[in-house]
């Protein structure tokens, strides 16, 4: 998965599933997110929040919000992203307020039948965008009937780290390290450091080798002919030993070519 997610950038982009271990690395969008627990257990942290959901809880991530999934056991989750053009009219007239980042909801029934109204085959482009507000309007009037929602704001550090996550993504093979990073965005590389691991759950350089070591696993599928090291140095590692221990730790075995 892309740090910056482009496909939740597009006009009336709407995306409803009932989804089995949701796990995502730590990403942002412009579009509105949200997670409903139904079974098991994860870990999410939005804009440097942690929190362990349980099924019964949610969680509402804002435009541009860094977020991520992990789960804790096998789990089942109600995952909606919509473009903020769904939300922002029924933001609006809450007075700019949006539900909490975690908030209870355990009116599934009403989820599911949502859900199936949303994967109907609708052709005329009309009536889907009328059938997604509807389905958002009623499912934020839902949680606005036991949730306060709360006045909106903006969190200068997420949108920080939301900037060093789209640069990270576009120089990945590249130079990220912490003290190249202070030297671009002008700030000191242990507030970065704190920053960081503060918003996306773990140390940055263990952050950009797993994101390097998925990008290393992709060229090994499609490149039979080229070396495992080739490829490695290629997706920015410095040393055989940072890429198979970086490698190891996100799919549990050895890379190879397939």
């Amino acid at each position: 998965m892309s740090f910056y997610e482009l496909p939740a950038e597009g006009k009336d982009y709407f995306y409803f599933h009932l989804r089995d271990k949701v796990e995502t690395t730590p990403h942002f969008h412009s579009a509105i997110e949200l997670h409903f627990v139904k079974e098991g257990e994860i870990n999410v942290i939005v804009d440097g929040e942690k929190r362990t959901l349980r099924a019964g809880d949610a969680c509402f991530c804002d435009s541009f919000s860094v977020h991520s999934l992990s789960p804790l056991s096998h789990d089942r989750c109600f995952v909606l992203l919509g473009a903020k053009e769904y939300f922002e009219p029924i933001f609006s007239a809450f007075g700019n307020k949006t539900p909490p980042r975690f908030f209870r909801f355990e009116r599934f029934q009403e989820l599911e039948a949502l859900y199936a109204l949303c994967k109907e085959n609708t052709q005329n482009e009309a009536g889907r965008y009328a059938i997604y507000s509807g389905a958002i309007e009623i499912l934020l009037g839902l949680i606005a009937k036991n949730t306060p929602f709360a006045p909106r704001h903006q969190n200068t550090q997420s949108a920080l780290v939301s900037d060093v996550l789209l640069y990270a993504e576009k120089h990945l093979f590249e130079d990220v390290s912490l003290s190249a990073l202070a030297k671009v965005f002008g700030y000191s590389r242990e507030h970065l450091s704190r920053l960081l691991h503060r918003q996306i759950g773990e140390h940055w350089n263990s952050y950009v080798n797993r994101q390097r070591a998925r990008q290393a696993h992709l060229r090994l599928k499609k490149n039979a002919d080229v070396s495992v090291l080739e490829i490695a140095y290629d997706c920015g590692f410095d040393s055989p030993n940072t890429f198979y221990r970086a490698y190891k730790k996100e799919y549990g075995k050895s890379p190879r070519n397939k």
